[in-house]
């Protein structure tokens, strides 16, 4: 029993540390739409939430996006993203495809 709640409050510690690293903060975000969609459609969840495409490597559902507003996050996921995350994690991604 003792083991199941170790690994139970191991488990809730490394998904509150995921979350605040995934927190998405300053001007780019990673945007993530819906799988099943294209660049264009990622393109456009950014254009209605008055943001910039910046980048979108291999898997057209992942793209970094680019604002100044505060509220860009709340807006692109109004705008129809999945889920908006650092863009940190994009670079960390590019770089494992590269090597």
């Amino acid at each position: 029993m003792r083991s199941l709640i170790s690994v139970a409050y191991f488990s809730l510690a490394l998904i509150v540390i995921t979350a605040i690293a995934a927190r998405p903060t300053g001007p780019f975000v990673l945007v993530i739409t819906s799988p099943a969609g294209d660049v264009a459609g990622s393109m456009s969840v950014i254009e209605k939430a008055d943001g910039a495409f910046v980048w979108s490597g291999s898997v057209p559902w992942m793209s970094v996006a680019y604002s100044q507003a505060p509220d860009f996050s709340e807006r692109l996921l109004e705008a129809g993203a999945l889920l908006v995350i650092n863009h940190d994690l994009a670079i960390g991604c590019q770089q494992g495809m590269n090597s």
